[in-house]
This record gives structure tokens, sequence and C-alpha cells, in this order.
């Protein structure tokens, strides 16, 4: 039983020396690493979409655990095998959850294009460290390619514009700054490198229910009256995530 503030304090995850924050980190990458191989292995069609989904959820305690809802990521990647993309942007990957569930549905000769920032305000991005693991997701002929930078940077978008193969991709989930400014700014951007008939997909359609300044719902609301659109939500009222495709014409 905890009884006093100091008592309480111990407990408090600020508390923790920095060496045994860095410790723990290490740990769990490296219980991360052993089992890779489990996640490696799974693939279209030998394995249903539905149970990659659940591998991912579950793997190694969270480690590579996507910010999204089962039912609305499954539909999605259902959605994107049909479109069977060749060129991938994901801006905003973070834990690397989706970015390996991206990679099961594309295309095994794709190029999938990680743009993040690091230390950013909107997940926090993903250190160096963790560029190996992403690395490792990619199965038959795939290639991937890791921007760690301001995907609002015209230099960013030009090194983007560079890693495609014809400068153009199939499918661009937008995931980064979630404000109403930086979600469009995105989308003006990297939509432009769609083709036509590609995908340009928003996390986080539904209105955020806590104080957390998300502003891709009201965007969205503006984007799908001017677009053709399909919207994958489980519940309107469920207070977050929810995501939103753009099929450019």
């Amino acid at each position: 039983m905890i009884s006093t503030e100091r008592e309480l304090h111990a407990l408090s995850p600020r508390a923790t020396p920095r060496w045994a924050q860095i410790a723990r980190r290490l740990a769990r990458a490296t219980r991360a690493a052993w089992r890779l191989r489990e996640l490696r292995h799974l693939t279209r069609p030998e394995q249903s979409i539905e149970e990659i989904v659940d591998a991912v959820f579950t793997f190694s305690g969270g480690f590579f655990v996507p910010l999204q809802i089962k039912s609305e990521v499954v539909a999605f990647l259902r959605m994107v095998e049909q479109a069977r993309p060749k060129a991938v942007i994901e801006i905003g990957t973070a834990r690397g959850g989706t970015l390996f569930l991206l990679s099961r549905v594309a295309a095994p000769d794709a190029t999938i294009i990680s743009v993040d920032l690091p230390g950013g305000p909107w997940g926090g991005g993903y250190s160096y460290a963790r560029v190996p693991f992403y690395r490792a997701f990619r199965w038959a002929s795939q290639k991937f390619h890791f921007v760690r930078a301001d995907s609002h940077q015209i230099r960013s978008l030009d090194r983007v514009r560079k890693l495609l193969p014809d400068g153009q991709c199939d499918l661009c989930l937008i995931d980064g700054d979630h404000s109403y400014e930086g979600a469009k700014q995105d989308f003006a951007m990297y939509g432009s490198l769609v083709r036509s008939a590609g995908l340009v997909a928003f996390h986080d359609i539904v209105k955020h229910a806590t104080r957390y300044r998300a502003g891709v719902d009201r965007l969205w609301a503006e984007l799908k009256l001017a677009h053709r659109h399909v919207e994958l939500v489980e519940d309107w009222g469920q207070g977050s995530c929810g995501i939103g495709v753009v099929i450019r014409d």
C-alpha cells in the first residue's frame, strides 16, 4: 500500500533514472529484434489480413503497435491491396506498425517511403535505432527509404520526388502533423505526387473528444465535398481515429 507522497513520486516514470530508462528501452528492443523473424514471415496471401494485423498489434509488448482501430485498418488494407501500389508514401510513421502493414499489401517490388519528423509534436517521430527494424520489413524486392525531416520543407518534398521511380506514387497516407493547417499543407504538397486514380488517405478524420488540438476532421469535411472518397470509421462517436481516402481524378 502506498502511504506517502514520496512513495508515489518514486513510482512515477519521471522519477526513473535516465540510465534505467535507457536500459529498459534496450532490453525491449533486443526482445523485438529476436522475434522480428516472426513478422517478416507474414505475407499475403499466405496469411489473412486479419492475422497479419493481429500479429502486429500484439508483437513484443506493442513494440510496433499501430495507433489505429483494427477494423478500420483492416478495411483500409483491403482497399490498398486491390490497388496493389508500386509506390507508397507514409507521412508520420511513429512506431512503424502501419508501415509494416502497408508493405504487406503493396506490390512485391514497391518503393515505400517513410517521412517522419524526429521529435515532432504529433507523435515524436522515431530514432535512428528503429530504422534497421523498419528496413527489415521489406519483402521480395521492395525498396524502403527513410526521410527523417519536416514534411513541410520543400527539400523534403524534392527528396521524396527523387526517390519515386517516376516521380509519382500510387498511395500517400497522411498521418503526421494533425493540425488543420499542417494536414492541408501535406495534402497540397504530397497529394500532387499521387497519380490519377491513386489514393490519398488521412488518419484521424473523426473529431477528437479530448483537448488534443487536431484539425484533420475539419480538413476532411472540406475535402470530401470536392473529391471522390471513402470513409472507414467504426463509430463516429469514438473520439479519435477514422480513415478517409480521397481517390484522385
